[in-house]
């Protein structure tokens, strides 16, 4: 018994040393490649802007200033920038709160670079006018949400949808949605009272929950038969629709899809 509780102990200590050495491998390791991630990507501010720039994928992302310091006025952003390494990078996509609540924000020109805008890119700013090129896949979420003082935008055809709250508290007046967009997402167009009318493509499956609720300013809306579902609360608090055409393609409403529409 004697022996074998020793071989026992012997055997619980070489265990727990092999244990101990797995341990410190997995934090030497987790150390290194730590250190070779912020190797490949770093911020560089390059003629006032700040980017991400990302060494092993060879590209730049816009990224929001730092601190308080907001960026304004009209804004030209390069297809390509020069990093502190020498490299030219492409300005691929611009990172998610970029421009967000960027106040004295007035115009912004977008290199076809660019492939994509992220979530509250451009939210809460002062943007009046925007051209957004068909490089551009996809806008994120809130991307545009309460661009008060922009009025009327294009989406370029390169786009196939718009994310939740994408426009939502906008003043959009008018917007030309294209062909290639097959859905409207949650809230996408909620309180933008100052849309007046709009053209939803035959290529839109589905309006999302509370997709123009609250738009007090429309008056009348065309859905085409592409379309097979409204979502909840979609035309909700809308006082000023006094006609529209459903089509037979539409099996369901969803609860309060017209609550409010006295």
């Amino acid at each position: 018994m004697i022996i074998n509780r020793s071989l026992s102990s012997s055997l619980s200590n070489k265990e727990r040393f092999g244990s101990l050495k797995s341990l410190v491998l997995f934090v030497v390791i987790a150390i290194l490649a730590t250190s070779n991630t912020y190797a490949q990507a770093s911020f560089e501010t390059i003629d006032g802007l700040r980017y991400l720039i990302d060494s092993d994928a060879k590209t730049a992302t816009l990224t929001a200033n730092n601190g308080d310091q907001k960026y304004s006025g009209d804004i030209v952003v390069p297809e390509k920038v020069k990093a502190s390494d020498g490299v030219e990078y492409p300005v691929t996509a611009f990172a998610d709160n970029a421009f967000n609540n960027c106040k004295g924000l007035k115009s912004i020109t977008i290199p076809s670079s660019v492939t994509s805008l992220g979530m509250s890119c451009f939210s809460a700013s002062g943007l009046t006018s925007i051209t957004i090129p068909y490089s551009v896949t996809s806008l994120g979420n809130d991307c545009f949400h309460s661009c008060d003082a922009l009025t009327s935008i294009t989406i370029p055809s390169s786009v196939t949808s718009l994310g939740d709250y994408c426009f939502s508290y906008s003043g959009l007046t008018s917007i030309t949605i294209p062909s290639s967009v097959t859905s409207l997402g949650k809230s996408c167009f909620e309180w933008c009272r100052g849309l007046t009318s709009i053209t939803i493509p035959s290529s839109v499956t589905s309006l999302g929950n509370s997709c123009f609720s609250g738009c007090s300013g429309l008056t009348s809306i065309t859905i085409p038969s592409s379309v097979t579902s409204l979502g909840e609360g979609c035309f909700s608090g809308c006082p000023g629709l006094t006609s529209i055409t459903i089509p037979s393609s539409v099996t369901s409403l969803g609860d309060y899809c017209f609550s409010g529409c006295i």
